[in-house]
């Protein structure tokens, strides 16, 4: 008989496309949902002879919902959303190991639109936002071990007022600027 897969088993894993090679792919914390949608847009023409459907090539997109935190990969996504940046997404499936001892997953690079922070006088800050994927999302699978299982040109300071430069809210790192790969 087969068995459901459950929604907590399926996480997001993301990474800056320019960091590869220097700092892995992290899993998305406090993630409350995503979806990934495959969306086919058909042209009917009609003719003589009846109609014609000229499918398109599919659009790719994870919806993705999760709670605000200070960490370092919620400043990189929306660094990456202000900047354009690419980013990867990889979809893991961590309900079991394949027959390769490995989770299966699901991986495309692409570009995040929009970020909607809301945060209610009762509730966690949650962010939303949308990632379009450049072409498809191709199958893969991944070894994950237990442990890891508006923009501002000038800051304004409170105490003064007065304009000083702002901190980045990310530095990309590189092979160059960080000590601790090689």
């Amino acid at each position: 008989m087969d068995k459901a897969i459950l929604g907590l088993k399926q996480v997001l894993y993301v990474g800056l496309v320019e960091e590869r090679g220097t700092v892995n792919g992290k899993r998305l914390g406090l993630q409350i949902t995503h979806s990934l949608k495959e969306e086919q847009k058909s042209d009917t023409v009609a003719t003589k002879d009846g109609n014609i459907v000229a499918p398109s090539p599919s659009t790719y997109t994870v919806e993705m919902e999760f709670l605000e935190s200070k960490s370092e990969l919620v400043r990189m996504l929306h660094y990456a959303e202000e900047n354009n940046k690419e980013i990867d997404v990889w979809e893991v499936d961590l309900s079991e190991k394949n027959v390769n001892g490995k989770y299966d997953s699901k991986q495309a690079s692409g570009f995040i639109s929009g970020w909607e922070k809301t945060a209610g006088v009762d509730a966690n800050v949650s962010v939303k936002t949308t990632f379009t994927a450049n072409g498809k999302f191709e199958r893969g699978e991944e070894s994950i071990d237990a442990e890891t299982a508006a923009k501002i040109t000038k800051y304004v300071s409170l105490a003064d007022g007065k304009e000083v430069e702002p901190i980045p809210e990310y530095v990309p790192k590189t092979k160059e600027t960080d000590p601790t790969t090689k």
